[in-house]
């Protein structure tokens, strides 16, 4: 007798028992974020544009606002732009609020590999 078959017809049974468990729980990794206050960078905001409209009012914007482009997202229809030197965070996300195309301005979340994190179990 084939050794492969015995081994196959335990290893299903076995999976079979383990798939019905109702107990099972699943684990998930998150970061702990209570007591810690959102970090994001004071000079670094993210705009999300609408790619029919194109990037191009944003770029101008750019340019006459006199902000500088820190990175153009290439999978993605948005950029990391930052402010001008003698203009504040908020002011400056306001302004870009108001661009042609300009879908959404947030913040640059600054997230450390460092943070701690602790394991959730969620019953599915």
């Amino acid at each position: 007798m084939n050794i492969k078959l015995p081994f196959l017809l335990l290893s299903c049974f076995v999976l079979t028992c383990f798939a019905s468990c109702r107990s099972r729980q699943i684990a998930e990794i998150v970061s702990i974020h209570e007591g810690i206050a959102a970090e994001h960078s004071p000079t670094t905001f993210l705009v999300m544009y609408d790619s029919i409209v194109g990037k191009s009012p944003l770029l101008q914007a750019v340019k006459e606002y006199k902000a500088t482009i820190v990175y153009d997202y290439s999978i993605i229809p948005g950029m990391a732009i930052r402010k001008p030197d003698d203009k504040t965070l908020e002011e400056t996300m306001q302004h870009f609020r108001k661009v042609k195309g300009v879908l959404t301005v947030e913040y640059d979340h600054i997230y450390r590999l460092t943070d701690p994190v602790r394991p959730v179990l969620l019953d599915r």
